[in-house]
């Protein structure tokens, strides 16, 4: 993923010595305003639309993104520039799928394996179905990323709240197409994965999208079989499948984010090796923590990672409405959890 753009770019844990870089700056964001801050890029496309400040019958002020159905097109064009989102002229970049996001402004990017706090309260929409494919709505990325996919990600396939990671599949035996394996490391009680299972999935690029599209809709840096999640929970105790090089513990399990409120909190360091560490608490309740492995090599130093919040799926033929609020990333704890109720140990 390129970040160098013509645009300020809606919606890292003590790194070791080999991973020292300078701080980043603490950002703070109560969405007040009627318009965007600069500390975010609004990726505008035809299918969605932000809004910013008060919420009718609502105490609160959020940025509001909806996102609405199109009609399913196989016309896609590659560039480098924020990737799908509107130009100046209004024009973007057709990638197959429907999205309405924010994305953390460039100027304030931290680096690669900074250890950061994230705290948000995000508002996900009751129209996700449970026959509702991919789902994205909340993910980390890195810039300039060997493999374009998220490390982190926020998941809501099939009405189901689940968080994976993203590493490289070193399989011995897996098939050589399936080059990432992702891992679930916390789960709603109705997902059909528990923390620890890993995913076996293919990169899909660029040249394979023209003859997958006739049956599927695709997006670039994602699997061609993203999970589709049923009603009844699978037991998968322990590390399973592709998964490597990680420690996944279980504490409780994610809460119902649907129709409501949900206040998160993640403590990153996001290195592909025995450092890495993700902790999530939701609601005030410690859910996962993970440690080791964590996205890909080679680690990029150099590079930053990136948080983005919104609505990003496959075709869907409903209207969906995400608000994000009370945004804070800080390298210091004590400016997301100042009380310590949202992050106990």
């Amino acid at each position: 993923m390129d970040l160098r753009w013509n645009y300020v770019v809606v919606l890292a844990v003590m790194a070791g010595a080999q991973y020292a870089n300078a701080a980043s700056p603490t950002i703070r964001d109560e969405f007040e305003a009627t318009s965007v801050s600069d500390n975010w890029f609004s990726c505008s496309r035809d299918e969605n639309s932000f809004f910013f400040g008060n919420i009718a019958d609502d105490a609160r002020s959020a940025a509001t993104q909806i996102v609405r159905s199109l009609p399913q097109n196989n016309v896609l064009a590659f560039a480098w520039h924020p990737k799908g989102c509107a130009r100046e002229d209004g024009s973007y970049d057709r990638d197959g799928s429907e999205r309405s996001e924010l994305w953390e402004a460039e100027k304030i990017l931290a680096a690669m394996g900074t250890d950061i706090w994230y705290r948000f309260d995000m508002f996900i929409d009751a129209s996700i179905t449970p026959a509702t494919g991919r789902f994205v709505i909340g993910q980390w990325k890195e810039t300039r990323s060997p493999k374009d996919a998220p490390i982190l990600a926020q998941r809501f396939n099939g009405r189901a709240f689940t968080v994976s990671i993203e590493q490289d599949n070193a399989d011995p035996q897996r098939d050589p197409k399936n080059v990432l394996c992702r891992v679930f490391i916390a789960s709603q009680e109705t997902a059909p994965v528990e923390p620890g299972f890993g995913n076996p999935h293919a990169l899909v690029k660029p040249a394979q999208l023209f003859s997958l599209m006739k049956t599927e809709t695709l997006s670039v840096g994602h699997d061609a079989d993203d999970l589709t999640h049923g009603a009844a929970p699978l037991s998968l105790p322990g590390l399973t499948g592709c998964a490597q090089g990680l420690s996944v513990t279980r504490y409780n399990s994610l809460p119902d984010p649907f129709g409501k409120w949900t206040t998160m909190v993640y403590h990153l360091r996001l290195v592909p090796d025995q450092t890495g560490l993700i902790e999530i608490w939701a609601d005030g309740k410690k859910i996962s923590k993970t440690e080791g492995i964590i996205g890909f090599k080679p680690f990029l130093a150099k590079e930053s990672q990136y948080f983005k919040f919104g609505s990003y799926r496959n075709h869907a033929e409903f209207e969906t409405i995400t608000r994000l609020d009370h945004f804070i990333r800080s390298e210091r704890k004590e400016d997301v959890d100042p009380d310590g109720t949202l992050a106990p140990p």
